[in-house]
């Protein structure tokens, strides 16, 4: 867990230096206002998401995993796994953008109705996560598990916003 925590570190520190890069750039090459809005809000809306998962997968090295109930360790791995389809969904509408193809809005769709099944399943994920922490030994245990699922669907939300993003400028563009 700490090896993947650390690459975890590592590629939101790759983010963060992308993000400036394209900040500076977009300082020194004259580009139409509107164009300049758009870059920076896709690339800060996206930064987020990053920055989301770095602090889930730090709060959950705060725990006892041995003690976690298996059903929880279940449940995480669940959310997850609808969270890298989401992240794929959200993949596809940036290409869709990038490549000019006319389905835009359908694959942003399909990363807004992921980023629905996330919060849903994050309902049932803390309440399953507080009702454990009624009997856990320690209450860190419980808050950072809590603390995790809480960020890992505020990246989803910023999945959910950067697919707006996405689709906003699909539309100033007269794309689909």
């Amino acid at each position: 867990a700490t090896i993947r925590a650390k690459e975890v570190v590592v590629l939101e520190r790759e983010a963060d230096q992308i993000k400036e890069d394209i900040i500076d750039r977009l300082m020194v090459r004259p580009l139409h206002p509107m164009d300049q809005d758009e870059i920076i809000q896709l690339v800060l809306t996206s930064d987020d998401i990053a920055a989301h998962m770095k602090s889930a997968i730090r709060k959950m090295l705060y725990t006892h995993p041995k003690e976690v109930p298996a059903h929880i360790k279940d449940g995480l791995i669940d959310i997850i796994a609808v969270l890298v389809q989401e992240s794929l969904s959200l993949k596809n509408t940036l290409e869709s953008l990038a490549n000019n193809k006319n389905d835009v809005a359908e694959n942003a769709e399909k990363t807004e109705r992921l980023e629905e099944i996330i919060d849903d399943k994050r309902v049932d994920l803390l309440a399953q996560i507080l009702k454990w922490g009624d009997i856990s030994e320690h209450v860190s245990d419980w808050i950072m598990l809590k603390e995790s699922v809480e960020n890992i669907e505020a990246a989803s939300d910023k999945m959910e916003d950067t697919a707006d993003v996405i689709r906003t400028i699909a539309i100033m563009r007269g794309k689909k």
